[in-house]
């Protein structure tokens, strides 16, 4: 038996996803014996503390965030007969559930699949489905940090941190065939969009400081009793030129390449996906001060079905 689809991309939201199950029967199968299925399921688990003798705590859930069933056309009959079978399915992927995009990582998985069962046997085909965050995509987002010496610094004085991103929704790059034979003629980045956060930076201190910038995502697993969270950077630090003192810097720019195929942001009931920008102004002998600027990975589409919107 195999499950056939009419495209392989993935799929979006509003969109169908249609295909075929072809099989060949060596006798009369029950059509009321067979099933198709789209399924969206979530599972998430992780032990905390394993030892050599303790096995820790584990924690884990799995659950159906979607179970539609195709309604199989009998044209008067009540069975498949003996010989070979090619029955066309349909499904409507809908917008209203909230449903969030496939994922898959060490402590959970959100996966698409169609569900097959035609009499005693059964198949499943995952299909990779986005999901993109449409809401707050251009709203600027910013934040401010500052710090004063003490007496037994080595510095004295006061230095002021402010950074901006321009808006919160950015699209990451993926790299396919049309966009390598588009890019000869275009000289697109296959990178997606830069991030570009703006600061001002008032040294009024005797310190010489220096900024950077790194790119950061959170992963948020829950299980209902307990979640679990893992930060990691997916960039190497972007550093800007040294700031000397009793200085101010009002037009700073640090940018920053998307990583290509990252995970869309997700924000769901088992499993949350979150970015940011972390900025730092590196002071020599003194506590560094620090800024999270939250940000949203969407679509290119997204972004731009969404400007006219948000922008008023």
């Amino acid at each position: 038996m195999k499950i056939i689809l009419d495209h392989n991309d993935i799929h979006l939201p509003g969109q169908f996803i249609r295909g075929a199950i072809v099989f060949n029967s060596v006798g009369d199968i029950p059509i009321s014996e067979c099933s198709v299925n789209l399924v969206c399921m979530a599972e998430v688990g992780w032990t905390d503390n394993p030892g050599i003798k303790d096995e820790g705590h584990s924690f884990h859930i799995k659950h159906k965030l979607m179970d539609v069933p195709f309604e199989l056309s009998r044209n008067g009959e009540s069975y498949y007969r003996l010989g070979h079978h090619e029955i066309p399915f349909e499904f409507y992927l809908p917008e209203n559930l909230n449903l969030p995009s496939s994922y898959h990582s060490r402590f959970g998985s959100i996966v698409y699949y169609i569900d097959v069962k035609i009499g005693e046997k059964l198949k499943r085909r995952d299909i990779l489905v986005e999901v993109p965050v449409l809401k707050n995509l251009w709203l600027s987002v910013g934040g401010t940090s500052e710090k004063d010496f003490g007496v037994l610094s080595f510095a004295s004085g006061r230095i002021t941190m402010q950074a901006t991103l321009r808006k919160k929704g950015y699209f990451r790059g993926k790299i396919t065939v049309s966009m390598i034979i588009f890019k000869i003629f275009a000289n697109l980045s296959d990178t997606g969009e830069d991030l570009i956060v703006d600061y001002v930076i008032d040294n009024c201190s005797t310190a010489t400081v220096k900024p950077r910038v790194t790119f950061f995502q959170t992963q948020i697993y829950m299980t209902g009793e307990r979640h679990k969270t893992v930060e990691s950077s997916l960039t190497e630090a972007i550093e800007g030129d040294e700031i000397g003192a009793h200085t101010m810097i009002d037009d700073g720019k640090l940018t920053l390449a998307i990583p290509v195929d990252i995970p869309l942001s997700i924000k769901s009931e088992y499993i949350t996906l979150k970015y940011f920008l972390h900025l730092t102004l590196d002071i020599p002998l003194a506590i560094d001060i620090h800024i999270n600027l939250p940000l949203i990975i969407t679509t290119r589409a997204a972004l731009e079905n969404t400007y006219d919107d948000q922008r008023h």
